[in-house]
């Protein structure tokens, strides 16, 4: 009796070593023996090998590319020390674009695309982006655009938009992109920024992806008057995860008037989560728009924005200091659940967008620590009493926020404490303010920084203002009627 033994062959990983890496006598040749062996095992359908590959010192040269990812790149602890004097660029991509697509708007709230024949069977990402403006950002000379993402099962939206997109005002234009469910990974990896770079070097862009996962990086920045930083840029993307960041400094002005710069740049994402993130910048380190259920948990960060256009947000057991929450044409719940403030504006609404959308605020078993400049629960900017052109936009909605246990730590130098600070152009207040109905605020604690109790007045807010209906505001089971 004979028998037969078929040996399938398994297809090997391509190394950078194979690529001209061993031989190379500067940074520009280890960046190019990087490029050809990830763009090598891209064309094969195979990984990259960082086996025995430790530390390297890269140069970027005049015409240089990203570095295309394949769906698992594991750098094995690779330390990068990045030069950079050519162009702004992400040193490795993991990205495709979206095909335009004939979309009637009408379709778009009711989730059901079954009769579109490019999305009827198979997992898509659907782009939506409305090309008239939805808010002018006063003051600083552009329109802010909303864009939504939507996954798509077989023909069926999987997630609802942020707002609706069957309206007047509405222009739609949308675009697709097939994924598959399978996920995709970047991890274990340090770079360094050199010091003296002419141009910005990011870390990784992301774009039309479902179901990413980066985890375990380190990046660092020398201090400079570079600004716009993004290290991690992720646009039209869903179900992705960032885990064990570890962000030191960012490329944002310093010294500089004009300072802008963060660490995570993010526009158009659902599903997204930031777990153990330790980050901290010059300016901020989230810079985000168009942000549909977003989760942060065990994050040390100086600051978390949601510039405009968003819906629900959750931070759980994060550390929280030195500047402020900013959403901005926000809808749905922004929880915090076990958090510490310190020196920092819980929730700021910022006035240039002229977008004062309703809201809920909740807040679970936090710390508050105060400071002589940051001593209001949230901070409410007033630009003046024009409508917004947009309908959506036209009513001035102030949030809703319900409290249970709050431990609020006053120093000497703080005598009030305020749940509301509207500031700026007062004369806002004279119009009716809406959406607004309840602020109550159960288990509140306040004590001194050595832990002594302490009875400090907690005030509503020291202006007049005119709510559409009747507010309910309670402090640990007391309870008055603002009207």
């Amino acid at each position: 009796m004979s028998m037969t033994i078929a040996v399938t062959a398994v297809a090997q990983p391509v190394s950078p070593f194979d690529y001209g890496l061993r031989e190379a006598t500067s940074g520009m040749g280890r960046y190019f023996a990087l490029y050809n062996a990830h763009v090598e095992a891209l064309r094969r359908g195979v990984e990259v090998d960082y086996t025995g590959i430790d530390t390297l010192e890269l140069e970027l040269p005049p015409s240089w590319t990203s570095i295309p990812l394949g769906p698992r790149t594991d750098f094995g602890g690779l330390v990068l020390y990045v030069t950079n004097h050519a162009h702004h660029g992400a040193l490795f991509s993991l990205a495709q674009s979206a095909t335009p697509l004939e979309l009637d708007k009408g379709l778009v709230d009711g989730l059901d695309y079954r009769a579109v024949p490019e999305l009827a069977q198979g997992d898509y990402l659907l782009v939506l982006n409305d090309r008239k403006p939805w808010t002018e950002r006063r003051g600083f000379g552009y329109m802010q655009y909303r864009s939504d993402l939507i996954v798509v099962h077989d023909g069926q939206g999987l997630n609802s938009p942020v707002m609706p997109w069957n309206t007047d005002s509405t222009q739609l234009k949308a675009s697709y992109c097939a994924v598959d469910t399978v996920q995709k990974v970047f991890r274990n990896i340090t770079m360094h920024r050199a010091k003296g770079c002419s141009f910005r070097t990011n870390l990784i862009a992301v774009s039309g992806q479902y179901n990413v996962l980066i985890e375990h990086v380190r990046v660092t920045t020398p201090k400079s008057k570079m600004i716009a930083d993004g290290i991690f840029s992720i646009t039209n993307s869903a179900r992705v995860t960032l885990d064990g960041i570890e962000v030191e400094g960012t490329y944002s002005g310093k010294g500089r008037p004009d300072v802008y710069g963060y660490a995570f740049s993010c526009n158009n994402l659902y599903d997204s989560h930031f777990h153990n993130i330790v980050a901290w910048g010059n300016w901020g380190v989230f810079g985000t728009n168009n942000l549909n259920r977003t989760h942060l948990s065990n994050c040390h960060v100086d600051r978390f924005d949601i510039h405009c256009y968003g819906r629900d947000v959750l931070l759980e057991n994060c550390t929280l200091e030195g500047r402020q929450t900013l959403l901005t044409s926000f809808y749905g719940k922004a929880r915090f659940d076990h958090c510490y403030f310190k020196n920092y504006i819980l929730m700021r609404v910022r006035s240039s967008y002229n977008a004062y959308t309703p809201f809920d605020i909740e807040i679970q078993d936090c710390i508050w620590e105060l400071s002589p400049r940051y001593h209001y629960l949230l901070r409410v900017n007033l630009l003046d009493t024009a409508d917004n052109p947009r309908p959506e936009l036209r009513e001035k909605c102030w949030p809703n926020i319900q409290v249970d246990g709050l431990t609020i730590v006053v120093p000497l130098t703080v005598g009030r404490v305020y749940v509301i600070d509207p500031c700026d152009n007062r004369a806002d207040l004279k119009r009716e303010i809406g959406y607004i109905s309840k602020v109550k605020l159960n288990g509140v604690d306040m004590m001194r920084p050595n832990g002594r109790p302490v009875d400090i007045p907690l005030s509503f807010t020291t202006y007049t203002f005119r709510p559409k209906q009747p507010v309910i505001y309670e402090i640990n089971g007391h309870a008055t009627v603002l009207q």
